[in-house]
């Protein structure tokens, strides 16, 4: 399996070390009305990966699943329930219509945090006094490349550029 975004709002790390799959799936319907947002977390072995998926501030509240591959750059989601809103984006419990998603930008990911924090300010280095201009906000998901006690390295694919940099590690939900 490719760490990267998958497009339509999906996001997937893997970390050769541990064969952990970390995912986050963010997207809104057509209008606007309804959303659809989970975290997505498993363990590579075979095509079909279990997985449990839940709101990143409720993990207790857990809807599993698996993940199929398809392809190394291709998968398809399916779960035993929707979170609440997905039905009205994407159908991932209705084994007629697939959640599918296709790698769209490889990247180094070893992992997917979400941001906890109303802003999470970009560092040049862990070592950075001063933050940049730049920043993320709760509910971002952010591909992490690294980590140092207390900070991660991560990418922010946002609508019209990637951001990079170094962000406090306090400021997304634990990650793997």
């Amino acid at each position: 399996m490719v760490s990267g975004d998958y497009g339509d709002g999906m996001l997937i790390g893997v970390n050769p070390a541990t064969q952990a799959v970390t995912g986050y799936y963010s997207a809104n319907n057509v209008n606007g009305q309804f959303s659809c947002i989970f975290y997505l977390r498993g363990k590579l072995g075979r095509a079909s990966v279990p997985v449990s998926t839940y709101f990143p501030e409720t993990p207790a509240k857990q809807i599993k699943g698996k993940l199929s591959l398809e392809a190394p750059d291709k998968f398809i989601v399916r779960l035993s329930a929707e979170h609440g809103g997905c039905w009205n984006v994407m159908h991932f419990a209705d084994d007629s219509i697939p959640a599918e998603f296709t790698l769209v930008a490889k990247h180094p990911w070893l992992s997917i945090a979400v941001v906890k924090s109303d802003r999470a300010y970009f560092y040049d280095t862990p070592t950075s006094v001063q933050h940049r201009r730049a920043y993320i906000v709760r509910g971002d998901g952010v591909g992490v490349r690294a980590m140092r006690p207390g900070w991660l390295q991560v990418d922010f694919p946002g609508d019209k550029k990637m951001t990079s940099g170094w962000i406090r590690q306090t400021e997304v939900y634990p990650v793997e």
